[in-house]
C-alpha cells in the first residue's frame, strides 16, 4: 500500500508540473514534424515524413487526433503532393489545426510515458536498495529539470529513454529468475526501443555484454518455465542466453520493424507511385559508401521495410558532419567531450553530487560490481561513449536514456545512508533539487544547474535545443501584452507562427523564410522592440546571422522570454 500511495503522489505530482509547463510553450522546431508524421502514420500509413525516426512513438502520440473533432488533413495540398513535407508538417499544425489544442493531446500522451518510466525508477530502485531509496530516486526524477522539459515535448527522445531503461530492468530481472513475465517484459521493451529511435540499436552490445557477465557469474540461474528450477553451470546458462538473443532478435526486432511499418516494404500506399519508395540518393552514397552498399543489398531482397532502412542510412549520415557550439566556439564536426560537460552543465546539482558518490562507492566496492552495478553502468557507459563518437552536439536530449540510469545509480550512496539516518532525514535530499528546479520552472528545456551560473548564463555554454528550441513564442506574446507593445521585429528560430499568437510583427534580416509573409515583410520599424531568438547568436552554421545580430549581445536586454528570446529596444539599425 505504501508503494501505491507514492506511485500515486508521484503521478499527480509529475503530471501537474509537466502539464503546467508544456502548456505555456509554442511549438518546438521538431514537434510539427513528429506529430504529423505519426497522424500519417496512423490515417493514411504513410512513412515518408521525416525518415529520420522510426513512426511508433509518434504514432502514440497522436493517437488522441483520430478522436478529436476539427483536426484536418488536407492530401490535396500542394506541400503534400509535392512531397515538402516539413512545410506541410507546420501548415498542418498551425493553419489546418488549431496547434494549442492539438499539441496538448500529443504532449500529454508522452508526460504518460514519463509517468511510466518513473514507476519503472522507482520498482527497480526498491528492489535494488530498498523502499527509502526507491522514494528519493523517484522524487530526484519528478525534479530534474531535463526528465521534466522533454516529457512534455512530441519527440521521440522520450520514447526511446523509457524503453532502453525498460529492457535493461526487465533483462536484470530476467538474469535473476527466468520466468514468463520478465521475458514477456524484456522483449515487449526491447521491441518497442529498436521502433522508437534508431538509437534503440545500441541496445545490441549493451544486452550482449549484460547477458555475457550472466554467464560468467557464478551463482544458479533460477527459471519458472515449465517447472521451478536451477541452472548451476555455464553450458546450461548459455543455452538459455542464446534462447532469450534469438527471441529478441526474431520476436523482438525483426517482426516488431515490420509491424511498425505496417507490414509493407514501400513507405507509402503503392497508388502514390514513386513516391512510395525513399530512394538511396547519390549524396548519401558518397559520404557513406560501405553503408549505403549494406542498405541496397537490403532494400534489393525486401528484409527490411524501406523507410526503416533509408532513415537509419540518412541519420547516420547527417551524425558525421553537424556544425555546433560551446563556451564561446564553433566547429563544423563537434567535440568528443560535448555531451560530458553538456551532462555537467545541465544536470541538477543534488544528482551530480550523488552520481559521483555512487561512482566512487562502485569503485571502492569493485568487487561487487557484477551483481547490481553493471546493470546501470553499462548502459550509461555505452550509450554516452557512443554519443561521445557522433558529431551531432546539438542538444542534451540526445543522451537523455542516460538520465534514469544516473539517478537509479544514486540510490546506492542513499542506501549507504538509510542505515544511519532516518527517513525524514533522507527527504531532505529532495529540497535542494526541488529548489534547483524552481529556479528555472516552467522553463524547464533551458535548465542549467547554479555551479556552472544557472539558466541566465546557458547561452554562454551551449545552444540549440540545449537553450533555445523555439519554445516561446507564447511567452513573447504575453510579455508583449503585459508591457502595452503594439509591434515587434522580430527574428523568430522556429516551426511555430507568430500569426497564430496574434503577434504584430516585422521579419528582420536574415529569418526563417516563412516569416516573411506579406504584411510582415519590409523595412523594420524604428525606434522599437527588436526580438530575436537566442539560436540567432549561436547559429553555427551560419557566420553571417551571427555577426548580425552579435552587436546585440553587448547591450543589456529589456526582458529575456523563457531564457530563449531575447527583447532590446533600438533606436535604429544596428547593422
Amino acid at each position: 500500500m505504501k508503494s501505491l500511495a507514492v506511485l500515486g503522489v508521484f503521478s499527480v505530482i509529475f503530471i501537474g508540473l509537466a502539464v503546467n509547463s508544456y502548456m505555456r510553450e509554442s511549438a518546438t522546431v521538431d514537434e510539427p514534424h513528429h506529430l504529423t508524421a505519426g497522424y500519417a502514420a496512423l490515417t493514411l500509413r504513410d512513412y515518408r515524413v521525416d525518415v529520420e525516426h522510426p513512426p511508433v512513438v509518434r504514432m502514440w502520440a497522436a493517437l488522441p487526433l483520430l478522436f478529436k473533432p476539427g483536426v484536418t488533413f488536407d492530401t490535396e495540398d500542394p506541400l503534400w503532393r509535392g512531397g515538402d513535407f516539413p512545410r506541410f508538417s507546420r501548415e498542418f499544425l498551425y493553419r489546418q489545426s488549431d496547434a494549442d489544442s492539438v499539441l496538448g493531446c500529443g504532449r500529454f500522451m508522452i508526460v504518460l510515458l514519463g509517468v511510466f518510466l518513473g514507476w519503472l525508477v522507482f520498482f527497480w530502485a526498491r528492489e535494488m536498495f530498498g523502499f527509502w531509496p526507491a522514494v528519493i530516486g523517484l522524487g530526484l526524477y519528478a525534479t530534474e529539470p531535463n526528465i521534466l522539459a522533454h516529457a512534455g515535448l512530441v519527440t521521440t527522445d522520450f520514447g526511446i529513454t523509457l524503453f532502453f531503461f525498460g529492457t535493461i530492468y526487465f533483462l536484470w530481472r530476467t538474469s535473476r529468475r527466468l520466468s514468463p513475465g520478465n521475458v514477456a517484459g524484456l522483449v515487449a521493451c526491447c521491441s518497442l526501443a529498436v521502433v522508437a529511435k534508431f538509437s534503440g540499436l545500441l541496445l545490441a552490445p549493451v544486452v550482449v555484454i549484460l547477458l555475457v557477465i550472466r554467464v560468467c557469474r557464478g551463482d544458479p540461474w533460477g527459471s519458472d518455465f515449465g517447472r521451478t528450477r536451477e541452472y548451476p553451470g555455464r553450458s546450461l546458462k548459455l543455452c538459455g542466453i542464446v534462447a532469450l538473443l534469438i527471441l529478441l532478435l526474431a520476436e523482438g526486432s525483426f517482426f516488431t520493424i515490420w509491424a511498425g511499418m505496417g507490414f509493407r516494404y514501400l513507405a507509402a500506399p503503392a497508388q502514390l507511385g514513386s513516391n512510395s519508395i525513399i530512394l538511396t540518393k547519390p549524396t548519401l552514397i558518397k559520404a557513406a559508401p560501405r553503408l549505403s552498399a549494406a542498405i541496397n543489398w537490403i532494400d534489393q531482397r525486401h528484409l527490411l521495410p524501406n523507410a526503416y532502412t533509408q532513415g537509419f542510412l540518412f541519420g547516420q549520415v547527417k551524425a558525421q558532419d553537424r556544425p555546433s557550439f560551446l563556451m564561446g566556439r564553433f566547429s563544423p564536426t563537434g567535440w568528443w567531450y560535448y555531451f560530458p560537460l553538456a551532462f555537467l552543465f545541465k544536470t541538477s546539482i543534488t544528482v551530480l553530487i550523488l552520481f559521483g558518490i555512487a561512482l566512487v562507492l562502485c569503485a571502492v566496492n569493485w568487487k561487487t560490481l557484477l551483481d547490481n552495478e553493471a546493470w546501470y553502468l553499462i548502459p550509461i557507459a555505452v550509450y554516452l561513449g557512443v554519443a561521445m563518437r557522433s558529431s551531432i552536439n546539438i542538444g542534451l536530449r540526445h543522451i537523455l536514456p542516460i538520465y534514469p540510469f544516473v539517478i537509479l545509480a544514486c540510490g546506492k550512496p542513499i542506501s549507504a545512508l538509510q542505515s544511519r539516518v532516518s527517513p525524514r532525514w533522507l527527504l531532505l535530499l529532495l529540497v535542494p533539487a526541488a529548489l534547483e528546479l524552481a529556479t528555472v520552472y516552467p522553463h524547464c528545456l533551458a535548465f542549467f544547474n547554479q555551479a556552472c551560473g544557472g539558466p541566465r548564463h546557458g547561452l554562454m555554454l551551449l545552444a540549440d535545443s540545449n537553450v533555445d528550441w523555439g519554445q516561446d513564442l507564447k511567452g513573447l506574446k504575453q510579455w508583449m501584452d503585459k508591457a502595452h507593445v503594439q509591434h515587434i521585429n522580430l527574428s523568430y528560430w522556429g516551426n511555430a507562427l507568430p500569426q497564430y499568437y496574434h503577434i504584430p510583427y516585422t521579419c528582420l534580416p536574415k529569418s526563417s523564410d516563412f516569416l516573411s509573409t506579406p504584411g510582415h515583410a519590409g523595412e523594420p520599424r524604428w525606434p522599437g522592440y527588436v526580438a530575436v531568438s537566442a539560436f540567432q547568436f549561436r547559429d553555427a552554421g551560419r557566420e553571417d546571422i551571427r555577426a548580425l545580430y552579435d552587436p546585440l549581445l553587448q547591450r543589456e536586454p529589456a526582458a529575456v522570454i523563457g531564457y530563449s528570446i531575447y527583447v532590446y529596444w533600438v533606436d535604429k539599425k544596428w547593422w
